[in-house]
């Protein structure tokens, strides 16, 4: 007499595009983020490298703003510290989901895209009060493209971060695909890597160390 043992189910959940297993799509997916990654690295490390450059040439003494009305230092590090707090969120949301918890991700995601609203639009806020236009000096100008870019990644954190809560209250995304969600939390966590780093330059690197500033544009033999 001879018995069947019931052995446990091993499917891997199916894209609804491709067809294939998740887990294949999630490579493809993992190495596009990645390359977005490294993309936005280059563009990040180009403005700091900018600013760091006309911060130490100084030239024509054309650094600073009129009136030296260097922007408040504060809100850099509050918006840092509300992208911060939105990532680890988003962490421990995915953590809850591999582990089976799938209301835990839809909560952490709501209160996740709630906090990022509110430094966006706080972005928004110290972007219309800094002391200065754009073209009051070298400092403005790379102060501006630093709040303008932080602007424009927390734009982009919010509209993933709702995509994830819808999707997870939906069902897609569940602890037997957990993938998508993954990704946004490794975005948010660069994204937090260069909004501190820009916040670090804007507020360490005001006055510029260079008192004998060359200048361009008188030329003499």
């Amino acid at each position: 007499m001879s018995t069947t043992r019931a052995t446990p189910s091993t499917s891997v959940p199916r894209s609804p595009t491709t067809g294939e297993p998740v887990t294949t799509t999630a490579r493809r997916n993992r190495l596009g983020v990645w390359l977005l990654i490294v993309s936005d690295v280059t563009g990040t490390l180009a403005l700091l490298v900018a600013y760091s450059y006309l911060w130490s040439l100084n030239v024509n003494s054309a650094w600073a703003p009129p009136g030296n009305a260097w922007a408040t230092l504060w809100p850099f590090w509050a918006l840092v510290a509300g992208l911060v707090v939105a990532t680890l969120l988003m962490w421990w949301g995915l953590a809850g989901l591999t582990a089976g918890n799938r209301g835990r991700l839809v909560a952490a995601a709501g209160l996740s895209s709630l906090i990022v609203l509110v430094t966006w639009i706080g972005q928004i806020v110290q972007l219309s009060t800094f002391p200065f236009g754009p073209s009051d000096g070298a400092y403005a100008s790379a102060t501006y493209w630093l709040a303008l870019v932080n602007a424009g990644h927390l734009f982009t954190i919010m509209f993933l971060v709702v995509a994830i809560l819808n999707r997870t209250r939906m069902g897609r995304i569940a602890p037997d695909n957990p993938h998508h969600a993954r990704l946004v939390a490794m975005w948010m966590t660069w994204i937090c890597v260069a909004a501190f780093l820009g916040a670090l330059f804007a507020t360490t690197m005001t006055v510029s160390p260079n008192t004998n500033s060359p200048s361009f544009g008188t030329f003499s033999e």
